[in-house]
């Protein structure tokens, strides 16, 4: 059994906001009828389907599986927690469902100079579908035209068949648009990135030459700058060559306003982790950043990890107390965590899900009997117990839990049990 660990906490102001889950393949469920135009959206909280749906899988007992809906829509998924919905998008079609009975709320066609491809992105507590494409217009025979990179920004809850976007952005140059946690990261040939706000549509140019770290993170530095994220005060920079000796946002904070020991920086959706060991690397630090002012929210010491840090699971809860990465979890409205490293006396659990309710997800290492032993965590208590779930939510809120399902391509809402 595992035992708390406390944590130190410095006191701030309330952070961003973030959703949990991850993308996956298709969906499915009970195939819902699309909605013409103008018809009412179903409200959040409606009545669970009474027909179990047809796809039962093997997850976490607080789920209901006698309940809820399932969906075979074709495409990739993008979960939208503070919406009460989940995207399914293939190509330029965007479709948008109720999480509580996988009715179509809204649907959209975008079309680009090229491919079209598109994420969800979570910032200050509101969800956005962004939709960009790259390639070139205006070329015929005679003239080679020019390159352009469009964005289209969807509020989440639409409704209606046709549903036009809140923002479209026409720029100049091929650029790669990407999920920068605090808002759209465009990056572009030639070390030029831009950064743009989902909310406004409003952009910001940055040359990555002109960009050097401030005096106190680095007194003379030899190295190639890169962009890694967006926060509310501009973008997080990194310098190379990997790992990463040095972070910085322009004209705000660094790394070493966190600790003169060597930082290592990385995100979960709009969260900043931060890890650091002592002088002796003896014991290191996690901690959760604000990312406006590079503060420690919640910070917990932990055994040095014995295995590489791997972020695939991370997540934030829906409402975003809970945060997971790796072997650490956090409560950051109470400013707890719990270390679930390798001990002496403990195996290590690896963390990839978490809900608001505290509970969180978790793999253990393979047993003679089980080659990946899956486990529930109670971040309450530190507690972890077996648990004999096979398929794990890649999104939780809005008292449902969403699984995929990838022998059928199937995506299963299931609801918390009452």
């Amino acid at each position: 059994m595992y035992r708390p660990r406390r944590i130190l906490v410095a006191v701030l102001a309330a952070g961003l906001l973030s959703s949990c889950g991850q993308d996956a393949g298709s969906t499915g469920a009970a195939s819902p009828r699309p909605l013409p135009s103008g018809t009412p959206t179903p409200s959040a909280s409606a009545s669970p389907l009474p027909v179990a749906p047809k796809t039962q899988l093997p997850v976490p007992s607080l789920y209901d599986t006698s309940r809820g809906w399932e969906s075979n829509l074709p495409g990739d998924q993008f979960p939208l927690p503070h919406s009460g919905a989940v995207a399914v998008v293939q190509g330029g079609e965007l479709t948008v469902l109720d999480v509580t009975n996988g009715q179509v709320l809204g649907k959209s066609t975008v079309t680009g100079p090229g491919s079209v491809s598109a994420f969800a992105i979570t910032v200050q507590g509101k969800d956005y579908l962004v939709a960009s494409s790259s390639g070139t217009v205006g070329g015929d025979v005679v003239r080679k035209g020019r390159e352009v990179t469009t964005i289209d920004i969807f509020h989440a809850r639409p409704t209606g068949n046709t549903v036009k976007p809140a923002h479209h952005l026409e720029l100049d140059g091929d650029g790669s648009v990407t999920n920068g946690g605090g808002g759209l990261l465009v990056t572009f040939e030639d070390d030029i990135f831009m950064t743009v706000d989902p909310a406004t549509g409003e952009t910001k140019k940055y040359d990555l030459r002109r960009q050097r770290p401030p005096a106190r993170e680095c007194k003379i530095c030899i190295g190639v700058n890169e962009v890694l994220a967006v926060t509310p005060r501009g973008p997080l920079l990194a310098m190379s060559p990997r790992p990463f000796e040095h972070y910085w946002i322009p004209g705000s904070w660094s790394a070493k306003d966190i600790s003169d020991s060597r930082v290592f920086i990385t995100w979960v959706k709009d969260h900043f982790i931060a890890k650091w060991y002592d002088d002796a690397g003896k014991r290191e630090t996690w901690a959760v950043l604000d990312g406006a002012t590079g503060k420690v929210r919640a910070e917990v010491t932990c055994v040095p990890d014995r295995r590489d840090d791997d972020s695939d699971g991370a997540a934030v809860s829906a409402g975003g107390r809970y945060l997971v990465y790796s072997q650490t979890a956090f409560d950051l409205e109470k400013g707890t965590g719990h270390c679930f490293e390798e001990t002496d006396q403990d195996k290590p659990i690896h963390l990839n899900g978490v809900t608001d309710d505290g509970v969180a997800f978790g793999v253990a290492p393979p047993t003679d009997e089980v080659e990946d032993p899956r486990v529930i965590v109670d971040l309450a208590t530190g507690q972890v117990e077996p648990a004999d779930y096979r398929v794990r939510p890649f999104a939780d809120y809005s008292g449902y839990g969403l699984f995929w399902d990838d022998s059928t391509k199937t995506m299963v809402a299931y609801p918390h049990r009452t």
